[in-house]
């Protein structure tokens, strides 16, 4: 049975983004030969963000949408509150608790800055655990598979 996937903005942006070739060269393999191991998730937020990239990839590769909740926003807000991420990024907070909420337990980023960071990874889940909500795993391609298309 494959792992649920949620995929947040970074992902599709790279996915385009000549200005980080390594970055990009990994989500392109990614997507062509890794993605079909799991079932991709991303949100309204997503298509949002980058409606035109993500219209293209979610064509190709069958990602489910998921919509925006008042549970995912509440427990957005509670990561924001307990300083697991910075009060002017609540779009990265959403992306989280929109997995979350979906018992969607891997989350790939290559927002190094405010998600695959371990403070944040240990303070979500320490707001998950005692908010009765799953452990979530959070990384980059990399270790979803794209390791073995080269490293950062």
């Amino acid at each position: 049975m494959k792992e649920s996937l949620y995929i947040d903005t970074s992902i599709p942006s790279a996915f385009f983004d000549l200005s980080k070739p390594m970055r990009q060269l990994i989500t392109q393999r990614w997507f062509e030969d890794k993605s079909q191991n799991f079932v991709l998730y991303i949100s309204t937020l997503t298509m949002t963000e980058v409606e035109d990239t993500i219209n293209e990839i979610r064509r190709n590769t069958g990602c489910k949408l998921l919509k925006i909740t008042d549970e995912a926003i509440h427990l957005s807000n509670l990561y924001i509150e307990h300083g697991a991420i910075p009060p002017g990024e609540p779009e990265d907070a959403l992306h989280i608790a929109i997995a979350t909420v979906n018992n969607i337990f891997l989350l790939a980023s290559w927002n190094f800055k405010h998600i695959v960071s371990v403070n944040p990874i240990r303070k979500v889940n320490e707001i998950n655990i005692k908010n009765n909500y799953p452990y979530i795993q959070i990384g980059s391609l990399e270790i979803y598979g794209g390791s073995e298309y080269g490293n950062l």
